[in-house]
């Protein structure tokens, strides 16, 4: 009796172990999103950032009147020139740093 009970007891540790190992095959199909890394972010190029800060610049009424020069390499924004007011000042670094890419903003724009 004792025998037969050893034998079921094996049994039932060998299916348990079975169907783990079997649970365990198609690891990465059954990795939640949240676990895999995220893609590589988006590359800006130095040109694209320049086109969409000088198109924001251009655009806003309330820059009227400043000479702003716009310089980026690698990400880094580079901002000289004049503005007349510190209102004019603000918005342009607001400007900068809302462009998707820019790492870095230099502002040496001077109020006259």
């Amino acid at each position: 009796m004792q025998t037969c009970y050893k034998r079921f007891i094996l049994s039932l540790v060998l299916l348990t172990t079975l169907f783990m190992l079997t649970g365990c095959e198609n690891y990465a199909e059954k990795t939640h999103k949240s676990w895999v890394p995220p893609p590589s972010a988006p590359v800006y190029d130095d040109s694209t950032i320049y086109a969409r800060i000088m198109a924001a610049i251009q655009s806003d009424p309330t820059l009227q009147g400043s000479n702003i020069e716009v310089k980026v390499t690698e990400g880094n924004v580079s901002l000289t020139g004049f503005v007349i007011n510190e209102d004019q000042l603000t918005r342009v670094n607001m400007h900068s740093w809302i462009i998707d890419g820019v790492k870095k903003v230099d502002n040496q724009i001077v109020k006259k």
